[in-house]
């Protein structure tokens, strides 16, 4: 069985180099849980996570820590807004891994700014 932290970099690398291999990494039951979106199942992750993936327009990986089924990240990711602004966001993200594929991701961020930016409440 791989480690938490190989998974979670094979699904890093993926979506870096934009092919779809991260949607193998999921397991069929993945939950996403963020502060403007959630997502039960691995159909419903994979068409939240494009959506989002289409306004990002940049991302600095700052720092990881991993264990066995666990990767904590702190990234900020540059996102292009309706009105055409780009807000940065500073996420620290959570996968557990289990079986070698991603069970759920929790991404914590202030969402004021994108909710007002993006219309939400």
């Amino acid at each position: 069985m791989q480690k938490a932290e190989q998974i979670w970099g094979a699904y890093a690398q993926s979506m870096q180099e934009q092919n779809d291999n991260w949607k193998n990494l999921l397991a069929d039951d993945v939950t996403f849980t963020g502060p403007a979106a959630k997502a039960l199942g691995k159909e419903e992750y994979i068409k939240t996570t494009e959506d989002f993936f289409g306004m990002v327009r940049g991302a600095e990986m700052k720092r990881y820590v991993a264990n066995e089924n666990l990767v904590a990240t702190e990234v900020e990711i540059k996102v292009a807004t309706p009105a055409g602004n780009i807000i940065a966001l500073d996420m620290t993200e959570f996968y557990e891994i289990k079986d070698s594929k991603i069970k759920s991701v929790k991404v914590h961020y202030d969402a004021e700014e994108f909710r007002k930016e993006f219309g939400i409440n």
